[in-house]
């Protein structure tokens, strides 16, 4: 069975251990956490985090030390993330929405739904399948500090040297609190909610509060690198997404010179004529170990070309062949590579027809 899915390949040099083998990189896609009707093609994203009374917020804000503009920007770069995210996949035609709607600013609950006319009348407006909504949303940033040892340099050019001196160390704790709802009109059903909190940690040391402030994020971008975070997580799990994994390349021991040929002619794009001159050396007197590297090698050119099924056969023969282990690992994860695609397929289905 011939893989549908395309590949970008970089090779970058040798290895952790960079005596005997490169390391190949392949983007594939992945499936999405949750599969969502096929019908939705369409899909309106929708802020629903103003508040409900300007008055509650600033008070809110008071209470929590987060000024109502920062979380709105906060819970901005999170819907942008999404659908920045989304657009990377070919699952959806995204829309954002232009109005912000009353709802969930600094909420640790979710709000009432949306009600089924309000969803029907902006699927109308938009022409979309279904509407996402960031239903609420809630963002902190703490510091703390502590005495410490720090490194300074004292003199310039030859005369410098380091000393330690009493300093501060800063830590930043940023966390958001984003959830989300995805209306279904053709069911009139929530298909999904979910909440993600996500945290992110930063932390500056230097002789001052004052200099470490100064080094230290602020909390606005703080909070909006944490929100972006959220938004990505939430992409990943209703649309199939591209991923990177790294491949083990083969090219020695010199005994076999059709290692290195190989790998020269991969390295160039010519996978092809790679598999071909490790065929050749399979034919050549080998070690047990050296025969399961040339297997794996070849394994790995038919995965490149998108032959899942051979290359997971010839990844299998690596191991049964010739005891190398990692072929089993590897025929492992061509099975569920395989599996994955097969969800993949199905959840593109429409697309591809």
């Amino acid at each position: 069975m011939k893989s549908k899915i395309c590949f970008l390949l970089i090779i970058f040099g040798s290895s952790l251990f960079g005596s005997c083998s490169k390391t190949v990189t392949l983007n594939r896609m992945v499936p999405a956490e949750i599969t969502v009707p096929t019908y939705v093609q369409r899909l309106l994203l929708v802020d629903r985090t103003a508040p409900q009374s300007e008055g509650f917020s600033i008070i809110e804000g008071i209470l929590t030390g987060e000024a109502p503009f920062e979380v709105k920007n906060a819970a901005e770069a999170t819907l942008t993330t999404v659908q920045q995210e989304l657009n990377t996949s070919p699952r959806y035609e995204v829309i954002r929405a232009r109005e912000r709607l009353r709802g969930g600013l600094f909420a640790q609950t979710f709000p009432t739904p949306l009600t089924w006319e309000q969803i029907e009348s902006l699927c109308r407006q938009y022409q979309v399948d279904a509407v996402l909504v960031l239903e609420k949303f809630s963002s902190d940033f703490i510091i703390t500090d502590k005495k410490k040892m720090v490194k300074k340099t004292i003199g310039t050019g030859n005369d410098s040297k380091q000393i330690e001196v009493e300093g501060i160390y800063m830590e930043g704790l940023a966390s958001v609190s984003a959830g989300f709802r995805f209306y279904d009109p053709e069911t009139r059903n929530i298909f999904d909610q979910v909440n993600y909190d996500k945290t992110n940690l930063w932390s500056a040391e230097a002789e001052t509060r004052t200099q470490d402030a100064a080094m230290l994020i602020d909390k606005v971008r703080a909070t909006q690198f944490v929100g972006r975070m959220a938004g990505a997580s939430y992409a990943k799990r209703i649309a199939p997404m591209n991923v990177s994994i790294s491949r083990t390349m083969y090219e020695k021991p010199k005994s076999n010179p059709s290692l290195a040929k190989g790998s020269r002619l991969a390295q160039v794009g010519q996978w092809e004529e790679a598999i071909e001159a490790w065929h050749e050396g399979l034919n050549q007197m080998n070690e047990r170990k050296t025969g399961g590297r040339l297997s794996y090698n070849i394994a790995l050119g038919y995965e490149v070309m998108g032959d899942l099924q051979e290359a997971r056969i010839w990844a299998g023969k690596a191991f049964t062949d010739y005891g190398y282990k990692k072929g089993r690992t590897y025929a492992r994860e061509i099975s569920r590579i395989m599996i994955q695609e097969a969800i993949v397929q199905e959840q593109l289905t429409r697309q591809n027809n």
